[in-house]
């Protein structure tokens, strides 16, 4: 009987593993995408598939230390990603992945100044609600 409740508390210890690694996901998705934001900021709107793939355009993005912090930032949470997998169904993780929305405007909305409408804001809440369901409805 011992060895029946070891295994439980050991899968509880992975799922909760798995969960965290799954937040900090959300959270590197979130940070990502303002270094993202802000370093194509410093180098400009980018108005053409030309100029998107121009040499220059392409050098100042890949030497821009924001950009490169955000390509961080994604490459780290892609292999956390993988570590949650590992564990947690992916119908259960990648809804939960939209919370890095949330987290975005929000970051956005301070640091960037960025408008966001009420609509926007509605938008988001139902997102959350969504999670909130994908949620209990695995326990």
């Amino acid at each position: 009987m011992s060895g029946f409740v070891g295994q439980i508390k050991e899968k509880k210890r992975f799922t909760m593993f798995a969960i965290t690694l799954l937040a900090i996901c959300i959270f590197g998705a979130a940070l990502g995408q303002i270094s993202l934001k802000s370093g194509i900021g410093q180098i400009g709107e980018i108005s053409s598939i030309g100029q998107l793939f121009n040499a220059g355009t392409l050098l100042r993005m890949f030497t821009n230390v924001r950009i490169l912090a955000g390509l961080l930032c994604y490459g780290i949470a892609a292999i956390l990603w993988l570590g949650a997998m590992s564990t947690l169904n992916v119908s259960f993780m990648y809804p939960l992945l939209s919370l890095s929305y949330v987290i975005t405007a929000l970051v956005a909305l301070i640091f960037l100044r960025e408008n966001i409408t009420p609509l926007h804001w509605v938008g988001i809440f139902l997102v959350v609600g969504g999670c909130l369901v994908i949620v209990t409805a695995n326990r």
